[in-house]
Parts: structure tokens; C-alpha cells; sequence
């Protein structure tokens, strides 16, 4: 009697899974409100001062990757640097029409715009893993620091998280063009996930990948169209001043070991991991998401670039399947607040990507005794 007393004050799994979901969302939504109501002023608006400067200059035919007035500025006197670098932009030109766009509005109602829309992109991705998602899935994901962050600074990581997840959902139902045309759009507009289609390509999945790197090609060439040539070379200008490796939030292995004063041994780790996820990629072919879920890491630690909110790009393929403690494990370290997440050379971040990288190459759970690589396919795969 006292048992089945037990078993039915206990919540259901189901009923504990839509609360989880119901408290994910109401993070994100306070988020909205608390952020968008937030005061500021001149010199303060970061993150959005920077990209609604860099609209500004398009309008007006300037240079978008220069600092302007209401340009963010970092301080990074703490880590050697200086105490108010200029945070240019340095997204491809892919994006400069959205920034110009928005740019025709006031900063403070940029800002405001700009972090409804960032929810909205988190919203619908969220929307998009379906109904099957765990509570603890959703609740890692809107009530993470790197959505959070994300909505709150105005950064575009919930667009890059959104295309992700549009590839995820169309490879599913097999409509192979679509998704190479999200990822293509994605790699567009951060090229360091190249990677992502090459390892797609080792892996057997060619024609995918293909596609998307022929759809990366396409949209690229629509600023020159529009801005003309000079825009890639003001690009590449601000990139080859570009201070983010001092950065403890570029979890990259090159920024992470030039911090430690050993850039070669970072170059050097990097290019073997790339290499290795390459090897692996062409001897056991895993499928589409095991393959997307390497590649992209691969695009997260190989690159120059590599901040800790790029694992949004990771999440609809590591949440595609369903989470054992070891996954629930990796996630919630991304509940580490910023300033611990940045302290020891930004290790905290760097971890459970490391963790996240051994599920998708192992495959096992840690529940069971021993980690077995998966089988190599017997047939290439033309998705």
C-alpha cells in the first residue's frame, strides 16, 4: 500500500519533462523582457553598438569592419592587452544587409529588435527538435549561458543555431537540397565550418556536402553584388588585426595554447586533431548526425576562431538522440557563469566540448562497461 502511495505522488515522466520545457521557456522569455528593458547609453551598447555602426557605414557607403563612435570596446588589460580594443565586426559580408537593415532604426530600438529576433531564432529551432525533446534537453539549452549570453549581447549565434537545426530537420525528411543550403548559408557566413561539409565528404555523404559548399560559394558572392569587391578586402583588413585570440572565450586549441605562449604547439595539436576527425570521418563513415556533430566540433576547436557559444551550432545533433547521464553531465557545465567559464584559460568551455566529442566518436554510454567505434559503412552514401 505504501509503495503505490509512493508511485503515485511521484510526478510522471511525461508531466516532469513538460515542466522542465514550460521553465526552459519562461528563462527565455525573461530573458527578452529583463534585456530589452535594460538601460543604456552611449559608449555601452557593446555588442549592438558594433553592429549597429557597422549597418550605419553600409548605409552611407563607408566602411562596414571600421570603429565608429558606438563601436563596442573590450577590455583586455587583464590579459596583457588593451584596455579598450575596438570590437569591429568580423562577420562575413553575408551579413551586412540584416545589419543594414535593422541600422535604418535608432540604437535603442535596434537593440530591443535585436533581441526579440535572436529569441525568435532560438524559439524556432527549439520548435524544430520537435516534441521529443527531454526536459533536461530544453532546460540545458534556453536556460544555457551561451543562449542566454547570446540574447542578451545581441550576437547572431541564435541564427547559426537555427540553420543547424534546419539542416537537421530536412536531412530527416530527406529533402537533401534544403539542407545543403542551410549549411551552405551557415558555412557562409562562418567560413571556419568548412569543415563541417569536408568531414560530411569523408564520411560518404557527398552529395550534401557538395551542395552545400556550392551553396556557401553562391550566397558569398551576393555582397560583391551589392557592396562590390572592396568589401571583402575591408573583411579581410579587420581580420588580420583581429585580437579575439586573447580571448578566453575562443576555446579554439590555437588561441587556447598561443595564451599559454606555445603557438606552434597549438597549430600543430590543431591540424592533427583535424586530421585525425578526417582519418576517423573516412574509415568508419558514421551517418549524417555523427558525422555533423564531429564536423562541427572539428570547425569549433581546428579554427583560429572558435567561441564557446559555437556549440549552438552543435546542439540539434548532439539533443538528436536521446541523453544518458554523461550527456546531461557535458551540457550542464555550460551552466558555468562567464566569469568562472573564462578563468584558467577557458578551460570550463572547452571541456564538456571535449566530452560532447568523445559521445559522437564513441557512440557508447559510459553506463555500459566498454566504448566500441562503430562499424565502417559498407556503401558510400549519396545524402
Amino acid at each position: 500500500m505504501a509503495s503505490t502511495l509512493a508511485e503515485i505522488s511521484q510526478p510522471p515522466t511525461a508531466l516532469r519533462s513538460r515542466l522542465a520545457r514550460f521553465c526552459a521557456w519562461i528563462v527565455l522569455l525573461g530573458t527578452v523582457f529583463i534585456f530589452a528593458l535594460a538601460p543604456r547609453g552611449p559608449g555601452k551598447y557593446a555588442v549592438f553598438g558594433t553592429y549597429w555602426e557597422s549597418g550605419r557605414a553600409a548605409i552611407h557607403g563607408l566602411n562596414p569592419y571600421a570603429a565608429y563612435p558606438e563601436t563596442g570596446r573590450v577590455d583586455y588589460s587583464s590579459y596583457g592587452g588593451k584596455a579598450a580594443t575596438p570590437d569591429v565586426n568580423l562577420n562575413p559580408p553575408v551579413l551586412l544587409p540584416y545589419f543594414q537593415l535593422l541600422a535604418h532604426l535608432t540604437i535603442p530600438r535596434f537593440i530591443v529588435l535585436q533581441i526579440i529576433i535572436s529569441a525568435l531564432w532560438f524559439a524556432a529551432g527549439t520548435l524544430l527538435l520537435g516534441p521529443g525533446l527531454q526536459g533536461r534537453q530544453a532546460i540545458c539549452l534556453l536556460a544555457s549561458v551561451p543562449v542566454i549570453a547570446a540574447v542578451s549581447s545581441g550576437q547572431i549565434y541564435g541564427l547559426l543555431f537555427l540553420l543547424s537545426t534546419l539542416a537537421w530537420h530536412f536531412h530527416k525528411k530527406g529533402w537533401v537540397v534544403w539542407c545543403a543550403a542551410c549549411m551552405g548559408l551557415l558555412v557562409a557566413i562562418k567560413p571556419t565550418f568548412l569543415l563541417w561539409p569536408v568531414i560530411l565528404f569523408f564520411a560518404g555523404h557527398r552529395r550534401t556536402a557538395l551542395l552545400s559548399v556550392t551553396a556557401s560559394a553562391l550566397v558569398s558572392t551576393a555582397p560583391l553584388l551589392i557592396y562590390g569587391p572592396g568589401v571583402y578586402r575591408d573583411w579581410l583588413a579587420a581580420i588580420a588585426h583581429d585580437p579575439h585570440w586573447i580571448d578566453h572565450k575562443n576555446i579554439a586549441l590555437m588561441p587556447f595554447f598561443t595564451r599559454l605562449g606555445h603557438t606552434a604547439t597549438g597549430i600543430t595539436v590543431a591540424a592533427v586533431v583535424a586530421a585525425a576527425l578526417l582519418g576517423y570521418a573516412w574509415k568508419y563513415r558514421p551517418d549524417f548526425d555523427t558525422a555533423s556533430g564531429i564536423g562541427i566540433i572539428a570547425g569549433i576547436l581546428c579554427a583560429p576562431l572558435g567561441w564557446y557559444a559555437y556549440v549552438l551550432i552543435l546542439a540539434p545533433f548532439f539533443m538528436a538522440r536521446r541523453w544518458n547521464w554523461f550527456d546531461t553531465l557535458a551540457a550542464s557545465i555550460f551552466f558555468v557563469p562567464l566569469p568562472l567559464g573564462e578563468s584558467a584559460n577557458g578551460i570550463a568551455y572547452l571541456l564538456p566540448l571535449l566530452l560532447i566529442l568523445s559521445r559522437f566518436l564513441w557512440g557508447n554510454t559510459p553506463d555500459v562497461g566498454t566504448l566500441n567505434f562503430p562499424k565502417a559503412s559498407t556503401s558510400c552514401s549519396t545524402t
